[in-house]
């Protein structure tokens, strides 16, 4: 049997969407179907969430952009929360992972679907934690059984995908927490679920009990993004022991999943030296059979607080040219605080330049018609047709704002290279012109 025969809700979701998917990202139905026969490629839609708009994850499809939003204990404003949903989504991302850990998260994932017609993504891990945690227990005591009932919880409400730590074994968690790393282990879930298995000298139950996870996702179409615990948290630690254990267990599983016609993306690093990001992304997905990869950034470098996002970008650039699918943005607010909503905005927003950058390196027509695009726009100084071109074009006209009504940008003014050049007369720079490029004026 197909995927598509013994996932009956992705069925019914292709069926539904199959015209907007293949005119969005320009694919036949064929390529779209065999892409997600092969696991390469996962159609994110739970029928369950309200007004969804599934998206196609996975190369030849657009490289997709998710934005992380939530509550944490130091601030939990739900409008706020609602605020930055609103701010993503305007911004330009593809998808949203509502990781709250404070406040009433039923309730707010439920708001959050409501809102939200982009594929909404949870690490349910954390509402299982919190249960204990605000009650001042120690987490090493959750019930497994707590785990699989959250899971199936969510997966009714809506959700369309699921971070969860599956492959993340005891022999891996040991190496993890002991095994000579710089920052050990910095996944939230995972170090949740290490923590259980260290304390109860266990195996990690969602590895144990994956068939159970197998049979609620294949009932509400939830695509399984098995998360890497073991995710390096600084440059150092990349490509260590610890890592690549997980990563070939993923890839196990990935497979079982696929035979039973659930879909899995594999989620990646992570604190990735700038020389390694090519190595990390073709090692992944040669190891998990080509799934579609779920990227941190990666941040090229540990010491820029404030520009993580920058430093993402440039990884995230590079890891889509070796192949990743999906890029989860960095904000300027990460490892220091909650970000928000202009911190929301920029993230998107470098992301989506990493996009960018990657799929015209590997010269996808899209990419590369963009870039066409732009260029003829600054040749023609048709600053309408280089704002159709811009990826924010928002920002275009609030730096453009105090010369709208000139031709001539603040930069080049009466030493347009373009007109300098078009006009053919040196000697007689024209009054006005229009900035085309930052070499221009050089």
């Amino acid at each position: 049997m197909s995927v598509f025969e013994k996932n009956k809700a992705l069925s019914r979701v292709f069926d539904e969407h199959r015209e907007r998917l293949c005119r969005e990202e320009g694919l036949s139905e064929q390529e779209i179907r065999s892409a997600i026969e092969s696991g390469t490629m996962v159609l994110l839609g739970n029928p369950a969430h309200p007004g969804a708009r599934p998206i196609l994850v996975g190369q030849p499809a657009r490289v997709k952009v998710n934005a992380n939003i939530g509550t944490s204990p130091f601030q939990c404003s739900v409008e706020g929360e609602m605020e930055k949903l609103r701010t993503a989504l305007a911004a330009g991302a593809d998808t949203v992972m509502d990781l709250s850990i404070a406040g009433d998260l039923n309730a707010i994932r439920g708001r959050m679907l409501e809102m939200c017609p982009a594929p909404l993504g949870t690490v349910p891990m954390y509402g299982v934690a919190q249960k204990y945690i605000d009650r001042g227990i120690d987490p090493a005591t959750i019930d497994p059984e707590v785990i699989f009932q959250d899971v199936a919880m969510q997966a009714r409400q809506g959700v369309d995908f699921m971070t969860l730590h599956c492959g993340l074994t005891r022999q891996g968690a040991e190496w993890g927490a002991k095994g000579g790393r710089t920052m050990g282990i910095v996944s939230r879930g995972g170090s949740i679920l290490s923590r259980w298995m260290l304390r109860n000298d266990a195996e990690n139950p969602l590895l144990t009990g994956f068939d159970r996870l197998l049979d609620i996702a294949l009932e509400y179409n939830v695509t399984l993004s098995l998360g890497d615990g073991l995710r390096p948290g600084a440059g150092s630690d990349a490509g260590d022991a610890a890592q690549w254990m997980e990563v070939i267990m993923l890839g196990q599983l990935a497979r079982r999943a696929l035979e039973k016609g659930v879909q899995c993306m594999i989620e990646g690093p992570g604190h990735v030296a700038l020389h390694e990001v090519e190595a990390q992304i073709i090692g992944i997905k040669k190891l998990t059979h080509g799934a579609p990869l779920y990227v941190l950034g990666p941040l090229v470098t540990d010491s820029t607080p404030g520009y993580d996002h920058i430093a993402g970008a440039i990884g995230g650039a590079l890891a889509v040219r070796a192949g990743v699918d999906f890029l989860c943005y960095l904000t300027p607010a990460e490892h220091l605080t909650l970000p928000d909503m202009d911190d929301v905005k920029q993230g998107v927003m470098a992301s989506r330049v990493a996009a960018q950058a990657g799929e015209n390196a590997l010269g996808r027509p899209r990419a590369r018609a963009r870039e066409e695009q732009m260029s003829r726009a600054r040749m023609a100084l048709d600053w309408d047709a280089m704002r159709q071109a811009a990826i924010d074009p928002d920002l275009l006209d609030k730096r453009r704002e105090p010369h709208k009504n000139e031709e001539a940008c603040a930069m080049c003014g009466n030493f347009c290279a373009v007109r300098m050049m078009r006009e053919g007369n040196p000697a007689e720079p024209p009054v006005h012109c229009r900035h085309h490029g930052s070499a221009a004026g050089k």
